[in-house]
């Protein structure tokens, strides 16, 4: 029951942020990408939310204008930070990250009006801010260079003779909502029911175990850039007083703040006052990542010489005549790294050194690639990326099998970026192959038989979803019912599946579906509609020709995008459309794809 408070005051207010317009274009233009980034990915891509946006777009406005708006219950994900210690990171329904993105496009210029220095940054979509270690020039005069790193890249407005480098500890987790909340309300005139909202959605986001109560410490940590900016806000404070102790010679990008002094003592001083500042906020500096830098320990600690070296060779080609002398340096180079990692920007330049092998498709790092995936997990994105880019192949695949044979799983995420890379694979059907993804399947089974891990039990499903065949696919959702339907997360993986096997065993197929429908659950009601709305369509609209057959072919068809197209293909009428089947031939690549399109829908 709403008040009139709501009727007469708050309603009008909500009634201009949540126009349908504003809803479809966040969605298109910011949300659906920042899904589409997530660690642990939909399996259907969301699509059945993007099909149908406008729709989704006047109920989202209908529930926020009625009053009767509930947050849907978040999926909670681990990735290992070290030692098995894990962050704990928040995806939220594709709901409720639009209502909140649509929030936050409202208030962000408001918000971003009352920040004191323009060297502080908080989302890679919005600045182009680099890093010392990813700078474009080294020059051999470091005095020289020592100025341009400062200027270019730090933004400063004097050379100093020392840098700062600190952040904070458990930057996120250690926010006190409440303060936050103060703050946020002090920087502008925004409307009190769109703070209400704001906040409600943070709380119900966040992280509540064991049926704890709502602690009202620390923002959730996800990829919206939206919690990003109430992160960001929550230091201008700070920013203000270094700016005004440096004449601005800092920069900030979240909570990794570098400033420039002329003197230890200035540094020191400044660190004390911003730490008083900091703990009268219930935060704190990290000691250990704080230090005070001369040119001397800059060039160490920034890598320079590393950097010089990689820049000089990373538009190297395989057909240039010294490209095997290349290799053999960066190998000499990239083992000698690993004895010291004491420099600040250690990892950094570890990660650019894996990036440089990809680059040159230099395939020795293979030997070295299960070692470092299980004992640096900073890395293991970078070492997938290296994977995909020099493909499968039998080498490739036996790196992929010590991993598994060797790691200890501690996240969430290691053992899916696993699944992605060896689906993402191009992977010819011979006995090699299929003894390699036998043997794969295995470790998976072992993995969820052995922790009971729901993100494990996702990780079988996307495997299977692309090598098992219909039969078998069925018989292990229906095995496993009490399983993913008890997990609403699970159950809209399972939904998806069944878009490519509807064909194959309609009846039971059908009968699943209906179950979903009648379930309740939301997010999986809608996809089991769309299923099965698709597998009656007479002809492809022109979002559906766009989204499956993009002018310039994609390297790699998204496993996400193939089941989309089982969808339609299980129509009649679709699945025997020349013109169809003629883009279907050019967009689609993939042997097991073209092995199936084939045995489940007669497309040769």
């Amino acid at each position: 029951m709403q008040t009139e408070r709501f009727n007469q005051l708050r309603k009008k207010e909500l009634s201009s942020i949540f126009s349908k317009k504003e809803i479809v274009s966040v969605w298109r233009n910011i949300v659906r990408n920042q899904l589409r980034s997530l660690d642990l990915k939909d399996l259907y891509d969301h699509y059945d939310f993007n099909y149908n946006i406008e729709d989704r777009a006047e109920t989202i406005r209908f529930e926020i204008l009625s009053g009767n708006y509930k947050v849907s219950q978040p999926m909670i994900y681990r990735i290992e930070k070290k030692y098995g210690v894990c962050r704990h990171l928040v995806i939220p329904q594709p709901a409720d990250a639009l209502i909140f993105q649509v929030l936050v496009e409202r208030i962000s210029s408001e918000i971003l009006s009352n920040q004191p220095s323009p060297n502080a940054f908080y989302s890679r979509d919005k600045h182009t801010k680099k890093k010392p270690h990813s700078s474009d020039d080294y020059n051999f005069n470091w005095r020289t260079q020592w100025k341009k790193l400062q200027k270019k890249i730090y933004k400063f407005n004097q050379e100093k003779e020392l840098i700062v480098v600190t952040d904070l500890t458990n930057y996120y987790d250690s926010i006190d909502i409440n303060e936050l909340r103060k703050v946020f309300t002090s920087y502008s005139k925004i409307n009190e029911v769109v703070i209400d909202l704001v906040f409600r959605i943070i709380e119900e986001i966040s992280w509540k175990p064991d049926y704890l109560p709502y602690a009202e410490r620390g923002l959730p940590t996800t990829n919206l850039e939206g919690i990003r900016l109430l992160a960001h806000s929550f230091l201008f404070e700070i920013d203000e007083v270094i700016s005004k102790n440096t004449n601005n010679s800092f920069t900030r990008w979240m909570d990794d703040i570098t400033i420039g002094v002329n003197s230890k003592k200035h540094g020191i001083e400044l660190l004390s006052v911003v730490s008083d500042m900091l703990k009268s906020r219930g935060l704190s500096l990290n000691l250990s990542k704080t230090n005070i830098y001369n040119e001397k320990e800059a060039y160490y600690h920034f890598q320079i010489e590393a950097n010089r070296y990689i820049d000089s060779i990373e538009k190297t080609k395989k057909t240039d005549s010294n490209y095997q002398l290349i290799c053999k340096e960066l190998d000499k180079r990239f083992r000698n790294h690993f004895k010291d990692n004491s420099p600040k920007y250690w990892d950094k330049i570890s990660k650019r050194y894996i990036t440089l092998y990809s680059k040159l498709n230099h395939m020795s790092l293979l030997r070295k690639l299960p070692e470092l995936y299980i004992e640096y997990p900073a890395l293991r994105e970078n070492l997938i990326y290296y994977l995909k880019n020099i493909g499968y192949s039998k080498k490739t695949g036996d790196s992929v099998l010590k991993i598994l044979n060797n790691i200890d799983i501690f996240d969430d995420k290691s053992l899916y970026q696993l699944c992605s890379l060896v689906t993402e694979w191009e992977i010819p059907i011979n006995k090699y192959s299929g003894s390699f993804l036998n043997e794969f399947e295995s470790y998976l089974t072992i993995f969820s038989n052995k922790r009971g891990n729901s993100s494990d039990f996702y990780c079988i499903l996307w495997f299977k979803v692309k090598y098992n065949t219909p039969g078998d696919l069925l018989k292990f959702i229906i095995k496993y019912k009490n399983k993913w339907q008890s997990d609403s997360f699970l159950r809209r993986q399972i939904t998806a599946i069944l878009s490519r096997l509807l064909i194959f065993d309609k009846k039971t197929v059908e009968g699943i579906l209906q179950n979903q429908i009648t379930s309740g659950v939301p997010n999986t009601v809608t996809l089991a509609t769309q299923i099965l709305t698709f597998s009656n369509l007479d002809n492809l609209d022109k979002k559906l020709d766009f989204y499956l057959f993009p002018k310039k072919r994609q390297k790699i068809y998204p496993l996400s995008k193939f089941l989309v197209l089982c969808s339609i293909l299980n129509s009649n009428k679709i699945r025997n459309s020349e013109e169809i089947t003629t883009k279907i031939k050019s967009s689609v690549k993939d042997p097991y794809y073209i092995k199936w399109l084939y045995s489940q829908y007669n497309i040769t």
